[in-house]
């Protein structure tokens, strides 16, 4: 007989419905359900859940909550120890320690005593108030000094021994002082092994130079903007530049300097470059070139180097004691290169020689010479009180410390003055020289005797006369007026031939005044 609970291999809809229905009337799980006993007796029979032993989804929130705190205790771990490291850093940085061996680094690199001001750093910058280097007076540099410096650092490299960046900046301006060595014996540089520990493009936009004494120096170069590139780790080999400011050489005055580029070798100091223009606003340049690429003699050596000019006015070039009046634009013959002399000694000094022509535009003059004065009086040519070269004007400037030239001067106005010689001018502005005054023949036809006497030679159509100048650059003089006095009174008719009595037959049969 089968068993009330076993179940009949098959059965009817109805049936499936009613045990489906008794199934859901049936208490959940975890809840109570009554049930009558066999006895008769009712009671609540609870289901039990069924758990299983192995959760996955339960498993990975656990893990992932795991990582999570492990997460915030290694960012807190590194934050902490970052600070720490941070602080240690700071207080290392900043020790008197710290600060002693960068004294000695830079003792060691540039062989001058260091001194810093208000020196602190942190592991991305660097600043002083002010850094100054001093050297020994066996060297040509004599003291340096640097205003409000600061430096971006790369974090890796403070703690690798030295100092790298992209840039060290005086942002307050420096100053450099130059001297003559003295001649005693140069103290042995340090032994500079390895890479520099101090690896910056340097610059500073207000910084000046002075060679010599201070209160007179030979050459003071002002409010420049300076930059210093180390080209190599060792620092052997570096090019300074210079952009702006004012220089000022003691015997040539002052100029603008629009660039000048210097190569720091091994073996010396060569000069890439320099342009300079007039002072006080003056248009033009002076360009001197180094295509031989030569090294600077610093020892009673000369050092020459090509030079020319573009569009300047000629009074630039001769300086204030030559004067103005001399005047034109000049620039170098296309085919002619001037000159630049560096001679090395105590104190240096340089000279140049510069060959000009007058530009097209040039509004070329000669004036302020007294015997233009007495040439327009005689011909009656308004003209030559104050002639206008529009033929030819060309020369060649000489410059050196203590005097300016003009020599192999040629001058020339068409049909009207043509003029040679040269005339130099000293320190002291005082003028000295000779020039030759051409004047078309055709011009002393109606003269008087002594005025055509003073043109003695014959030459192409033009009568010279040979002029002394003297005086000084404000103030030119020449000897053209007293030439004529002499030979109103004292020529005679054997010193002067036919010409003596051609001059004499014209003043006494001219009427009017003589």
């Amino acid at each position: 007989m089968p068993t009330p609970d076993s179940e009949p291999d098959n059965y009817s809809i109805d049936d499936m419905m009613d045990r489906l229905r008794s199934r859901g009337e049936g208490g959940r799980s975890g809840e109570a359900e009554l049930v009558v006993r066999a006895d008769g007796t009712q009671a609540y029979r609870v289901r039990k859940r069924k758990r299983r032993s192995h959760q996955p989804k339960k498993e990975k929130e656990k893990r992932q909550r795991r990582f999570r705190l492990a997460k915030v205790v290694g960012a807190v771990a590194l934050v902490a120890v970052t600070g720490l490291a941070l602080l240690g850093s700071l207080i290392y940085l900043n020790s008197s320690a710290y600060r002693t061996s960068i004294l000695s680094r830079i003792k060691t690199w540039t062989g001058a005593e260091p001194e810093l001001s208000q020196f602190r750093v942190s592991p991305v910058s660097a600043a002083a108030g002010a850094v100054e280097l001093t050297w020994p007076d066996s060297s040509m540099l004599k003291r340096l000094k640097l205003d409000g410096v600061r430096a971006d650092l790369r974090v890796s490299s403070i703690f690798g021994g030295g100092w790298k960046g992209s840039e060290m900046v005086a942002t307050h301006g420096g100053l450099l002082v130059l001297q003559s060595p003295s001649g005693a014996p140069a103290v042995p540089a340090p032994d500079r092994t390895g890479n520099s520990p101090f690896q910056f493009r340097y610059r500073s936009p207000k910084f000046s130079v002075i060679m010599g004494d201070p209160e007179q120096p030979s050459l003071h170069l002002k409010d420049s903007e300076v930059s210093l590139a180390v080209l190599d780790p060792g620092a052997t080999t570096a090019n300074l530049q210079f952009e702006g400011g004012t220089l000022a050489l003691a015997g040539w005055g002052e100029f603008g300097l629009n660039f000048a580029s210097l190569q720091i070798e091994p073996g010396g100091l060569r000069l890439g470059g320099l342009r300079l223009a007039p002072a006080a606003g003056a248009k033009g340049e002076i360009e001197i070139l180094n295509p031989r690429q030569v090294q600077l003699d610093l020892n009673q050596g000369e050092t020459e180097m090509d030079l020319r000019v573009a569009r300047i006015p000629l009074s630039s070039l001769l300086g204030s004691g030559f004067g103005s009046w001399l005047g034109a634009t000049v620039e170098s013959p296309e085919q002619s290169m001037g000159s630049f002399l560096f001679l090395g000694g105590k104190p240096p000094r340089v000279s140049c020689r510069i060959p000009f022509q007058a530009t097209p535009s040039s509004e070329s003059m000669i004036d302020r010479l007294p015997l233009f004065s007495v040439i327009a009086k005689e011909t009656g040519e308004v003209w030559y009180h104050k002639p206008r070269l529009d033929q030819e004007f060309r020369g060649t400037v000489v410059r050196d410390f203590d005097s300016a030239s003009v020599k192999g001067l040629e001058l020339e106005a068409r049909g009207r003055l043509s003029i040679t010689g040269q005339v130099t001018a000293d320190a002291a502005g005082n003028l000295s020289g000779a020039l030759e005054i051409g004047l078309p023949e055709s011009e002393l036809a109606d003269s008087a005797g002594p005025f055509r006497r003073v043109f003695k030679r014959r030459s192409d159509g033009h009568a010279w006369a040979s002029v002394k100048i003297s005086g000084t650059g404000l103030q030119p003089a020449d000897d053209f007026q007293q030439q004529m006095d002499v030979a109103s009174t004292t020529v005679s008719p054997a010193s002067e031939g036919a010409g003596f009595f051609e001059d004499e037959f014209r003043e006494l049969t001219t009427p009017g005044p003589r």
